[in-house]
């Protein structure tokens, strides 16, 4: 199975990059489009692990959790991967509380490792992947805006299965483990 653990996003924020993704198109701009229905933050990607490894990264991904408070992100910008001038992948970034995000990472990366799992050694850039394999795009993306932020807060942690169903790229959430959220709570 092909197993990451990452943030849902909700159907507003979705949809919003849904919007930005038909800008981009009118654009010129061409590749694999992603499934508004599968938007989400990556925090870690295992690639092929057992069945049998999901209690052990639910309950790490609960550990983790367990007493952190949700918080709110926006998304913020538009970027590529490995640049605009050779982009591969163009993708939404985040801001906000991301501070928080960085540290729920961290946290959720240490104890992964301390638990055996085998990572990626690439640095921690949340995104939003909006299209990949781009094909020999001129578009000048410099000037490009998502508008107004579209703010969410994040409540949840899932563990995902990424697998092909009908020869289209699917999701399915198998495990999902809660922030705390209270009407005490502040969320920034």
């Amino acid at each position: 199975m092909r197993l990451y653990i990452g943030i849902d996003l909700p159907a507003v924020v979705k949809h919003s990059l849904y919007e930005a993704q038909m800008r981009l198109q009118k654009l010129g701009i061409e590749g694999s489009w992603k499934s508004p229905e599968y938007f989400h933050i990556t925090l870690e990607f295992f690639g092929e692990l057992l069945p049998e490894s999901i209690p052990a990264l639910a309950e790490i991904v609960e550990s983790v959790i367990s007493e952190k408070q949700a918080f709110k992100l926006h998304v913020n910008e538009l970027g590529a991967f490995p640049s605009f001038q050779r982009p591969n992948t163009i993708w939404a970034g985040v801001g906000g509380s991301t501070k928080k995000l960085d540290q729920l990472w961290m946290e959720l990366h240490d104890e992964l490792i301390k638990n055996g799992f085998v990572l990626q050694k690439l640095p921690f850039k949340p995104h939003i992947s909006l299209i990949s394999r781009l094909k020999n795009s001129k578009a000048d993306l410099s000037s490009f805006s998502f508008g107004k932020p579209t703010k969410f807060t994040v409540s949840e942690v899932i563990v995902f299965e990424s697998k092909v169903v009908e020869g289209k790229r699917a999701y399915p959430a198998l495990y999902r483990a809660k922030l705390k959220t209270g009407e005490n709570t502040t969320l920034k």
